[in-house]
């Protein structure tokens, strides 16, 4: 969830606020497969939106009234689809997000929104996959994704791709990653690689470095000079900029490793969170990825002409799956079956139409989201590659 050519972007939460939010953690899959609950796409559809209020955290709970405001728009502009949103109350823990499932199916629910949590999220499906209900969740975590469990969050594979395919196809095919230690980064480790060899670039080296400022610029003459002997032309990082990013790349700078003038940085995370990350002289033309600026920017005004506050950066995950459910239903309607929420429809190679860009399922519960390149330039983010408004605009 395009600005025209040219806008500054702070409108998201980076991916990497997003991971942890989600709780991004080495999980186990489940198997793959789905619902087979039977839905009249003609009888009103009970949804049940399940987010972290309760959650004893005013943060949490703010952003949780976020994702209920969005659904709530979502389900005004739906058209053609009957739904009846319930709202149940997970707090932030899988104990209690296991009694919401429960209440929430023995009331009708046919098909489950959320939770937030990877932890919620696994426990939630456990309850609801005897039913044969499937699970919407706003998680980003693969490791939760699968059987009955759908996720809504972008993922650190969908934005990877992008960016590798985007800078072979600018002649930067040569790939470093720089990435932190610990779950995350080799997460994000992984997800580049993969999308290196998927697109046909080459990958020149993979390093690290711990999250010790001290420790990180005695690693960076090494990562510098590991860099320079590598022969990349593009070097990937998986940091946020709320994290060892900015002191990381600029520590490389000390050690005369630029970007543009040594390779083309890049970003799996969001480096848009403020002006000064903006400005950070060590970021200057980097590249990053965003969803549909335009399309989103569209979506924050609606949201603050509607409830008076900035959306959070994630409640558009709760208008896209409702938007995505009423798509479904309405599928179900017109070719006349009763399992509006059948495999086929969920994996739709067409996807859906969000307010942050096109999105689809996949049959393994992860998802693709298109989305568009920036780069940073002297305080503001420049749009130099626009979102695909379609999956067949993106050659997938």
């Amino acid at each position: 969830m395009s600005f025209i050519n040219f806008l500054p972007t702070r409108i998201l939460r980076p991916l990497a606020i997003i991971a942890a939010a989600l709780g991004l953690s080495a999980c186990e899959p489940v198997a793959i497969g789905s619902g087979t609950s039977e839905v009249d796409p003609n009888a009103p559809v009970v949804v049940a939106l399940m987010v972290p209020l309760g959650s004893g955290n005013s943060v949490t709970d703010q952003l949780a009234q976020n994702l209920v405001n969005a659904a709530k728009m979502a389900v005004g502009d739906v058209r053609g689809a009957n739904i009846e949103l319930r709202v149940y109350e997970t707090a932030a823990d899988p104990a209690t997000a296991t009694i919401a499932a429960t209440r929430a199916i023995d009331e009708g629910a046919q098909v489950i929104l959320g939770p937030l949590f990877s932890s919620s999220t696994t426990a939630v499906a456990a309850v609801a996959r005897p039913k044969g209900i499937n699970v919407l969740s706003f998680s980003n975590n693969p490791a939760v994704a699968g059987g009955n469990v759908f996720i809504l969050g972008t993922t650190f594979e969908t934005v990877a791709n992008r960016l590798v395919s985007h800078s072979i196809g600018a002649g930067f095919s040569n790939v470093a990653i720089v990435h932190q230690q610990g779950i995350e980064g080799e997460l994000g480790r992984d997800a580049v690689t993969t999308a290196v060899a998927r697109n046909g670039g080459t990958l020149a080296a993979t390093l690290s470095y711990p999250l010790v400022l001290e420790e990180m610029s005695e690693q960076a003459s090494i990562i510098a000079d590991d860099l320079r002997a590598s022969g990349a032309n593009a070097v990937f990082f998986t940091d946020s900029p709320l994290q060892g990013l900015g002191f990381m790349t600029a520590s490389l700078a000390s050690n005369r490793y630029r970007t543009r003038r040594d390779a083309q940085f890049m970003g799996l995370t969001r480096w848009d969170t403020s002006d000064e990350v903006l400005n950070t002289p060590s970021l200057q033309s980097g590249w990053f990825t965003t969803p549909d600026p335009g399309l989103l920017l569209q979506f924050e005004t609606r949201y603050q002409l509607a409830y008076g506050i900035e959306a959070h950066g994630l409640s558009g995950l709760a208008y896209d799956g409702v938007a995505a459910i009423g798509a479904m239903i309405n599928a179900a309607k017109t070719t006349g079956d009763d399992n509006a929420f059948s495999m086929q429809r969920l994996t739709d190679p067409n996807g859906f139409a969000g307010v942050t860009g096109v999105f689809r399922f996949r049959s393994n519960g992860t998802n693709e989201r298109a989305l568009a390149i920036m780069q940073v330039d002297n305080g503001v983010a420049i749009m130099i590659s626009s979102a695909p408004r379609s999956f067949a605009a993106s050659g997938s």
